[in-house]
């Protein structure tokens, strides 16, 4: 007598190994996505505190030497750019640039679904 596959049991064993490991990829998927809003969010706080204390005489970044100057009669004063050498904490992360093309992707998935749904009905 051969048997033509594997035992019941095995296919069973199979089948929940293949439902907790797509289980596993959404929810990766969905870390993913919350690690790359995170970092976005810190880039643009970052960005905004980096634009606010530009003119007011320091911050952390660049330090507070220009603090106790008086001010100049120049208001016409040219405004200092964010580099991104200024952006310590947005470059301290390791996975930015990962978590950022992770979300281009989970919402490319995300549009391409939505167009399949909607191109079916």
């Amino acid at each position: 007598m051969s048997n033509s596959g594997p035992p019941a049991d095995a296919k069973q064993a199979q089948a929940a190994a293949l439902q907790e490991l797509e289980a596993a990829q959404r929810r990766k998927r969905t870390v993913d996505t919350s690690l790359a809003n995170l970092e976005h969010s810190i880039y643009a706080f970052e960005g905004s505190y980096l634009d606010e204390t530009a003119a007011s005489g320091g911050n952390i970044i660049k330090g507070f030497d220009n603090y106790l100057k008086p001010p100049t009669a120049n208001i016409n004063k040219k405004k200092l750019e964010v580099t991104e050498g200024d952006r310590l904490f947005s470059t301290s992360s390791g996975t930015y640039q990962q978590s950022i093309a992770a979300k281009q992707q989970h919402e490319a998935e995300l549009l391409a679904y939505v167009s399949k749904r909607s191109s079916s009905k």
